[in-house]
Formats: C-alpha cells, structure tokens, sequence
C-alpha cells in the first residue's frame, strides 16, 4: 500500500483560484424565509388598498370612477388576501409541520398569476397595462419562489433538522 491517497476515494479540491470567492449553499431555512416574506408583500400589496380604499384603487388602475365606485364591494377580496398575508406570517413564525400552508400559498399565487397571464392573452383585462404587466410579474415570480423554496424546504417544514 502506498501513503498516496486513492484518487477514487478522494473529494476533488474545490477551486482556490485567488479572488474567487467560494459560496456555500443557501440555507433551505433561510430560502423559506424569504419566501414567506415575499408572499406575505405580494398579498399585502393587492390586500391593503382593496380594504382600505377599494374604489380609490380600482380608479386608480385605470377602470372608470362609476365601474370603480361600484367594484368597491369587492373589499371581502383584501380581507381574504389579508388573511393569506397573516397566515404566512404565522408559517414565518413556526414553520414546523405547516408546509400544507406554504402549499396552499404557492398553489394561491401560482393561480393568481395563471388568471393574471390568461387574461392577458385573451386581451380581457379592463385596467391599465402597467397593472396587468406588474400584478402578472408580482404573482408569476411569487409563485415560483414560493414552490421553489417549499420543494428545497421541505425538512424545515416537517420538523427535521437540516443538517441531517
């Protein structure tokens, strides 16, 4: 036998070439971390101006004032998207066993933006292309940063430790 390690046995080097720096992979907790905080804005953003000023938005994205006025019943639309919103901030808190939630949230986004997308192609929206282009981007890149990080995160969510 010789003292020469066996080069089937060894882990190749990683590349020390000077100025390169080596990044370790992310976190899966950290991943799923900022992906709830992601979920929890894009909800808050289309939730709170439906509650709060529900006309005022509607006007705002470009319907006419007399379609926005009569829309403004839609206000129960942001309280739910408030409940989704608060619901991400109780997975932030105790992500353990919840991942059902963190599902139901990328399947809510990943419908959101397939309405988004759809309507678009069909040319059915009545708003401003600015607001179909941002909520179709918002929802689109939610959802698949929300699946994204559910799929890497799946030990966090049940409970096991990530370092096993």
């Amino acid at each position: 036998m010789s003292d020469q390690p066996d080069p089937m046995e060894s882990v190749p080097p990683e590349d020390l070439t000077p100025g390169k720096e080596v990044r370790k992979p992310k976190n899966p907790a950290s991943t799923l971390t900022s992906a709830l905080v992601v979920y929890v804005f894009v909800n808050l953003f289309f939730a709170l101006p439906l509650v709060i000023f529900p006309a005022t938005y509607f006007d705002l994205i470009g319907f006419h004032q007399t379609v926005a006025s009569q829309l403004a019943g839609l206000r129960w639309v942001g309280a739910v998207l408030l409940a989704w919103s608060i619901t991400g901030i109780a997975v932030l808190a105790r992500p353990e066993g919840r991942g059902v939630f963190v599902t139901a949230g990328a399947t809510q986004l990943t419908l959101g933006a397939l309405g988004f997308l759809y309507s678009w192609s069909i040319d059915e929206y009545h708003w401003d292309m600015w607001y179909q282009a941002l909520a179709s981007i918002l929802m689109t890149a939610g959802a698949v940063y929300l699946w994204w990080a559910r799929l890497s995160g799946r030990k966090v969510l049940s409970g096991k430790d990530i370092t096993e």
